[in-house]
């Protein structure tokens, strides 16, 4: 990515505050709500400095987060046919932290963010419903 350092900075620490809430918070929608900082920061730095693979970075994070907080609604409103598995956020942090690795070493990020939304795919109907088949949609 072409961003200042500082803002690269920010960036990773941002990331790296949100995997850890991700993993201290006991409650879900604490986690989601910590989550959506992650497009909140991309969305902020791409306004200063444009990026292409920031831009893409920003789209993924904010769909996912959209996912998530769908998906906490309908069972909040008692549709459980879609069950958020127990794994979910640790894998969820497994992710943002190769997401800060991948910055860290200006590695392109593709890759992370397909796994970043293969694993909220999993809180869809389609992507519950393929695992549901056996196919793998998200391997660490």
């Amino acid at each position: 990515m072409d961003i200042p350092e500082t803002c690269k900075t920010i960036l990773l620490d941002e990331i790296e505050f949100i995997r850890k809430k991700i993993i201290e918070e006991p409650d879900i929608s604490d986690k989601i709500y910590y989550y959506s900082a992650a497009y909140g920061m991309t969305r902020r730095i791409v306004n200063l400095k444009f990026d292409p693979q920031l831009q893409f970075m920003d789209f993924i994070l904010n769909v996912t987060y959209q996912i998530m907080i769908t998906r906490l609604n309908s069972i909040r409103s008692g549709d459980l046919n879609v069950p958020l598995d127990a794994n979910f956020f640790n894998d969820l942090a497994y992710c943002l932290e190769q997401l800060k690795e991948k910055i860290q070493q200006n590695e392109d990020t593709y890759l992370i963010l397909q796994k970043i939304y293969n694993l909220t795919s999993l809180l869809e109907g389609n992507g519950y419903y393929l695992s549901q088949k056996g196919v793998q949609v998200f391997t660490r």
